[in-house]
């Protein structure tokens, strides 16, 4: 034929060696994953082989929850959940997956609802004991914080009535504020979070 409309395409041996030169399509994957990168127009001169980490043999195409693999001498489509949101299934804790493949033990996709969840193996449950406790400690240091303003009030207002120099304004201060400490020290942090603090007296 006096022309080729198309260009020549090559053809390899056994041995995947350039037996006939031409053009033909590869398909490179990472060096390091070997997942799929590109498909590319190569031109093989005989005697000469593919590239590093190209194949002659295409891939399927997949969705956007399945990767494209080569693994020894054929393609492998694992999932792909890489850029979502996983927790961790023993703190809670949310980060990114970074790598092709399934999900890592101890993680889930699910969300917590709240940082009191506790995972039982299938779902999130509310822990109710874990969140108490929060409440406590969050209901007990509040207490100690207004004790300790209290104390300091009627520190002050006491060295005044003992140096006999308070006012008759003073004096009814004192004893609200005594009368404020009592009812704080009563509270028992327990009942948290079902606790209503005294009110405070005026400074």
């Amino acid at each position: 034929m006096k022309y080729k409309l198309q260009p020549e395409s090559v053809i390899l041996d056994n041995n995947g060696i350039t037996t006939i030169a031409g053009w033909t399509v590869v398909y490179n994957v990472d060096a390091n994953t070997g997942e799929f990168l590109s498909a590319t127009y190569q031109y093989l001169p005989v005697g000469v082989g593919l590239p590093a980490f190209s194949y002659i043999d295409a891939p399927k195409s997949v969705n956007n929850e399945k990767a494209i693999v080569r693994q020894g001498n054929k393609w492998s489509y694992p999932n792909d959940y890489r850029g979502q949101k996983i927790y961790s299934t023993e703190t809670g804790v949310e980060s990114i997956m970074q790598n092709i493949g399934e999900i890592p033990n101890n993680y889930t996709m699910l969300k917590p609802e709240s940082e009191f969840d506790v995972w039982d193996g299938k779902n999130w449950r509310l822990d109710h004991d874990k969140k108490h406790q929060y409440e406590v400690k969050k209901t007990t240091i509040r207490k100690n914080q207004l004790i300790d303003e209290a104390t300091n009030q009627i520190s002050y207002l006491q060295d005044a009535v003992d140096s006999q120099i308070a006012t008759e304004l003073e004096i009814i201060s004192l004893a609200e504020w005594k009368k404020y400490r009592v009812l704080l020290n009563r509270i028992n942090t327990d009942l948290a979070p079902d606790i209503t603090f005294p009110e405070k007296p005026n400074k």
